[in-house]
């Protein structure tokens, strides 16, 4: 049909299916060689053992143990015949039909049985002048039929590709703040549904409706040490305004890695088979690798990885409108973020904390020495499963697997005397 025709190219279908027999052919060729060389490598070792045994047998008595061998060792004459055979014969290509190709490339054992088993892994012979309507006489290497038929794969299933990317609606996003670390993630709203209890709907500093939106793209990254901004977007074709929020981090603390823990509600084990079914979010999460330092009583410097994890959800957000922009690409302001306006990140809650105060979870990771020069942590959450994988580098390299999941009475308990960590 006229869907598929502009998706699949006939002619690169074509010539795939032609490049696709011909490594088979050639498969085949090699194969046959293989065991054409297996026989011949049998006579010819059969042959010298026995000629081996007739030298060492010449001069002894009739009835010894050397002409006993000899007689044992005796090969047929069909034996003699084919061996004598191959080794008068040149040498042919086994991708040719002529003898005119460089040998400097094979083995001497190839050479004295006479199969050139390295031709089928060389580039002598190439692929792209194939014609399409050639019947598969074309005889090339195993090397170059590989790679014209992963070359046209390429091609062939490239196209597809290309035609869904230009059917997306596609918005580009600058910042004016530069930024170390970014992480991105899509989120279900409330919008105009009754029940907004399973679905993102951000709180706003002056409420008003522009948390109604039906999809929101959540964009978290640190734009400094110790500063980490949240950029809520809604999913319309052209946003006309975004929603920020800016969090900080004690001092001595600086964001490593940043990952969104999430649950879409979409299970791939056990899916909905109903479109018109409302999906409802499951856990949703921020989980950040953040480096904690610490300035020991001899003055050394000890730098602590800790994984927290917390809840965004109740986030006040401020809204700003767009710009004027193109259809495709919208800039994001840059804020002045400070100790007054931002949400504060802790571990534990005080007394003297304020109602702009964040707990969060916290689970140490490793500690090593501020000198150490290191790779980043690698940081992985499955919000479905409730899991987290943390692959961290210092003087030696440790995979930490955490169940992030625990019973609520245990969260509860852990919420009052002000600590709460991960079950390992």
């Amino acid at each position: 049909d006229a869907s598929s025709s502009t998706l699949i190219d006939p002619e690169e279908a074509l010539r795939l299916y032609t490049f696709a027999r011909i490594l088979f052919l050639a498969f085949e060729r090699c194969l046959a060689h293989v065991v054409e060389a297996r026989g011949r490598l049998h006579d010819l070792l059969a042959w010298i053992r026995g000629t081996a045994s007739q030298v060492r047998a010449r001069g002894t008595a009739t009835d010894s143990i050397q002409r006993q061998n000899a007689r044992n060792r005796r090969v047929p004459d069909g034996v003699i015949r084919r061996v004598s055979n191959f080794l008068s014969t040149p040498m042919i290509s086994a991708v040719k039909d002529s003898d005119d190709i460089a040998f400097e490339y094979r083995h001497l054992a190839e050479c004295v049985i006479g199969v050139p088993l390295s031709d089928f892994f060389s580039d002598c012979v190439s692929t792209d002048n194939v014609a399409l309507s050639s019947k598969m006489s074309v005889r090339c290497t195993l090397k170059s039929a590989l790679q014209s038929a992963f070359q046209t794969c390429a091609v062939l299933f490239d196209k597809p590709r290309d035609e869904f990317t230009e059917t997306l609606d596609r918005l580009d996003i600058h910042f004016e703040t530069p930024h170390s670390i970014l992480a991105a993630h899509s989120r279900i709203g409330a919008g105009p549904r009754a029940d907004k209890s399973e679905a993102f709907e951000p709180k706003m500093i002056q409420p008003n409706d522009s948390s109604l939106a039906r999809h929101w793209m959540i964009i978290v990254r640190s734009v400094k040490d110790n500063f980490i901004e949240v950029i809520a977007i809604p999913g319309n074709v052209q946003p006309k305004f975004y929603l920020q929020a800016g969090l900080a981090l004690p001092d001595n603390h600086r964001v490593r890695n940043i990952q969104f823990y999430g649950d879409s509600g979409n299970s791939s084990l056990s899916p909905n088979l109903d479109i018109d079914a409302v999906t409802n979010e499951g856990r949703q999460s921020l989980g950040l690798i953040v480096e904690r330092q610490e300035v020991l009583s001899d003055g050394s410097e000890e730098l602590h990885e800790e994984l927290w994890l917390f809840k965004y959800d109740e986030i006040s957000f401020e809204k700003f409108d767009l710009g004027p922009t193109s259809d495709k690409a919208i800039s994001i302001a840059a804020a002045d973020f400070n100790q007054e306006n931002c949400v504060h990140l802790q571990t534990c809650r005080t007394s003297n904390d304020d109602d702009n105060v964040l707990v969060t979870k916290c689970r140490h990771i490793c500690t090593h020495q501020n000198f150490l020069i290191r790779e980043q942590t690698k940081l992985n959450l499955c919000g479905s499963r409730g899991t987290a994988g943390v692959l961290s580098f210092g003087a030696s390299t440790s995979l930490d697997i955490l169940d992030l999941e625990e019973d609520e009475e245990d969260d509860e308990d852990d919420s009052a005397s002000g600590d709460e960590s991960f079950e390992e």
